[in-house]
C-alpha cells in the first residue's frame, strides 16, 4: 500500500497500531493497519484476534496522525491523551491475524487542546485509495464492521513536556 503522507506521532515501536495514512482532508482522515500475530494486543489462545473494543486505540492514534500531519514540523509532534470514550459500539468480538483494517476518524470539535473525534473500523481486505472511496464502501451493506466510536483526546505539544 502506497503511503502518501508521512505518520507524524510519538508512537514507537509495538504501541504504533497503525502502518499508514490513506487520506487525509479538512477535518477527516483514513487510515489502516494490518493485523499480525505480534501486535501488543493481539490475544494468541484458541480464541486469538484483537478484540474489537481495543480499536478505540486505533481511533485515538488515528486522531493523532491527523493532528501530525497538520504540524510543519517533525519536531513538534502532537501528543493526544485519550480523554474519555464517549461512546464505543462493537460489531464484532475479535480481529485475527492477516486482516486489514481501515480506521476512519472525522474531528466533530476542537475547544483549545481538546477535540472530539467520531470514526469507525471496518475489515477490508483489499487496497482503498481515498476517503471518497472508503465512504463508497461503508455504504454498502456486505462491509465487515468491528467498531463506531467517539472519542475525547486532550492534545499537548512534546516542546512543553519535560521527560
Amino acid at each position: 500500500m502506497e503511503n502518501k503522507y508521512k505518520l507524524n506521532i510519538p508512537h514507537k515501536g509495538r504501541m504504533l497500531l497503525i502502518d499508514g495514512i490513506v487520506d487525509i482532508n479538512f477535518n477527516e482522515i483514513l487510515t489502516f493497519s494490518n493485523i499480525k500475530k505480534d501486535n501488543v494486543f493481539y490475544d494468541n489462545s484458541e480464541n486469538d484476534g484483537i478484540d474489537s473494543y481495543i480499536f478505540t486505540e486505533y481511533a485515538a492514534q488515528t486522531a493523532a496522525a491527523y493532528n501530525g500531519a497538520l504540524e510543519n514540523s517533525t519536531d513538534d509532534k502532537r501528543i493526544g491523551f485519550l480523554l474519555n470514550i464517549k461512546k464505543a459500539d462493537c460489531y464484532i468480538d475479535k480481529v485475527k491475524a492477516g486482516n486489514i483494517v481501515y480506521i476512519f476518524v472525522k474531528e466533530t470539535l476542537k475547544d483549545g487542546n481538546i477535540a472530539y473525534y467520531d470514526g469507525n473500523v471496518i475489515i477490508y481486505n483489499d487496497d482503498i485509495k481515498s476517503i471518497e472511496e472508503y465512504k463508497n464502501i461503508i455504504s454498502s451493506d456486505n462491509i465487515k464492521k468491528v467498531m463506531d466510536c467517539s472519542v475525547m483526546v486532550m492534545e499537548s505539544s512534546t516542546k512543553n513536556l519535560e521527560f
